[in-house]
């Protein structure tokens, strides 16, 4: 079976885009919500991020579930990256994290069979990694 996506931050793009407008902007988050078209949000993100501003993807989350063969892997992954949580079950693993846990896996660990699956539902709307591009 591999990975599969079970769930992601509603709203994700905006979510990310407002997290990272709040902390510069005066307007009301109310405003900062509905203020900016979807294509504003995602350059923002892709600017933000692409200057080393990682903080705000930090509020989007992935659930993912991990087949059983990803166990070693995962252990070893849970060990270096402290913020993603792997809950085991008898056919696989619940695996829940971050973007930025995502991002950073994909940038320092792209060799394994996991993060190559990451990838595929990595939001398209972020920049990828350096070396990844």
């Amino acid at each position: 079976m591999g990975v599969k996506l079970l769930s992601v931050t509603e709203n994700l793009l905006q979510t990310v885009a407002t997290a990272a407008r709040v902390c510069y902007s005066g307007l009301p988050v109310e405003e900062l919500l509905t203020r900016y078209s979807e294509e504003e949000q995602a350059e923002l993100v892709k600017r933000v991020v692409g200057m080393g501003h990682l903080s705000v993807i930090e509020h989007g989350v992935m659930t993912l579930f991990a087949d059983s063969s990803f166990k070693e892997e995962l252990f070893r992954i849970m060990v270096e990256k402290p913020y993603l949580k792997i809950t085991e079950r008898e056919d696989g693993f619940i695996v829940s994290l971050n973007l930025r846990t995502a991002y950073e896996l994909m940038e320092e660990m792209s060799h394994l069979r996991f993060v190559e699956e990451l990838q595929k539902v990595y939001p398209a709307f972020l920049p990828k990694p350096k070396n990844q591009r």
